[in-house]
């Protein structure tokens, strides 16, 4: 069975904006490349692009759009999200994917403080 392989482009530090169509476009600081391929692991995939970026393991989401679809953002979160995702992009070159930290919400209280 042949492997797919495709290179990454992953953009962060950037912003998504909704253009006039509905579609959104991204603008952001950093990107690099990464080989990557159907054997893959999520794991290793998130390792290389935490070195890169330096950004934290455990706060990183990513995402990318499926081909032909710039209106919504596809997480890539397990090892059946990365295969996808290269499947889904398999007649293409590269894919455009989106770094993004996750920030966590304050640890905030709905009860009535203890006496």
């Amino acid at each position: 069975m042949e492997v797919k392989r495709v290179i990454a482009i992953c953009q962060s530090g950037g912003e998504f904006f909704t253009e006039k169509d509905g579609t959104l476009s991204y603008r952001g600081k950093d990107a690099h490349a990464i080989d990557i391929d159907d054997q893959m692991k999520f794991d290793e995939f998130k390792l290389e692009v935490t070195e890169m970026f330096g950004c934290g393991y455990n706060n990183m989401v990513i995402k990318y759009f499926l081909p032909g679809n710039k209106k919504t953002l596809i997480t890539v979160s397990n090892d059946k999200d990365l295969q996808r995702m290269i499947k889904f992009h398999g007649d293409f070159a590269t894919i455009d994917i989106y770094v993004m930290e996750e920030v966590a919400p304050p640890d905030v209280s709905n009860m009535p403080p203890s006496r």
